[in-house]
């Protein structure tokens, strides 16, 4: 367990949830710069695990102005002959790497491609994006990172597979945007990224090697980085504390077979 500074800290402050602290700390006058590319690609708030991603990305768009469009996937289970698996259930389902059924976007969110379209004109797995707007086969979207930094592509539906290790019974095909939202993103995925404004949200502790160093090494400086501990901290410790992992094995290494 690390004791936090207390200038990073963010804690619940009468009627207002902690969330809500921090998506205001972290998102500043949303209404009046939601426009601007800039606000939007240096400011992001990491979490450990998709579900609290998710979450916090159904706030923001909510609060993020303009009209919002929803696209639903088309799901399929291949060599179902039977029809054991119905739509119905394959649309409650999110596998790693795969856009989620119900893609909620409005002009000017920010977006991060799923997939690697086209490496050699900075479409790949990862890269941040601006929508500009939209069509129901097309989304037309600003990149805002790498050497093609504010250059517009369009972005088509395609038939997207999780790893065959995701331990599915049958071949799941989703037919969607390969996109999501990213005011909030996994620390994973921030991994190598540089964000000027970093909220870490930790409803529960981080759960693997490296993840609490990675996360606030993301930003540039103390006074941009905001923290909210939702974990139950120790009535005999002041300040607020949340877990490091580090795993001492991957530090060292063997002399033997140096």
């Amino acid at each position: 367990m690390i004791l936090l500074p207390e200038q990073l800290v963010i804690k619940p402050n009468g009627n207002i949830s902690g969330e809500d602290r921090l998506i205001t700390k972290i998102f500043p006058s949303l209404n009046e710069n939601g426009s601007c590319a800039k606000y939007m690609t240096e400011r992001a708030i990491l979490a450990s695990r998709n579900e609290y991603v998710d979450q916090l990305n159904e706030m923001l768009i909510d609060k993020f102005p303009g009209e919002s469009k929803i696209f639903h996937s088309f799901d399929s289970a291949e060599d179902d002959t039977n029809n054991y698996y119905q739509e119905e259930y394959l649309n409650t389902l999110t596998p790693n790497g795969l856009p989620p059924h119900r893609l909620i976007l409005k002009k000017n969110a920010p977006i991060m491609l799923l997939r690697n379209l086209d490496p050699s004109n900075s479409l790949c797995n990862s890269t941040r994006m601006v929508c500009r707007g939209f069509d129901n086969n097309a989304i037309h979207a600003e990149i805002m990172m790498g050497q093609c930094t504010s250059k517009h592509v369009f972005i088509p539906r395609i038939q997207l597979s999780p790893p065959e290790n995701e331990g599915y019974p049958f071949k799941f095909v989703r037919k969607q945007f390969p996109v999501r939202l990213c005011f909030a993103m996994t620390i994973n995925k921030a991994q190598g990224q540089t964000i000027p404004n970093v909220g870490l949200y930790l409803p529960q502790h981080v759960f693997s090697h490296g993840q609490l160093y990675v996360a606030l090494s993301r930003e540039i400086s103390m006074s941009t980085t905001k923290v909210l501990i939702m974990t139950e901290q120790s009535k005999c410790r002041n300040g607020t504390y949340t877990k490091n992992i580090v795993y001492k094995e991957v530090l060292g290494y063997d002399i033997q077979s140096v």
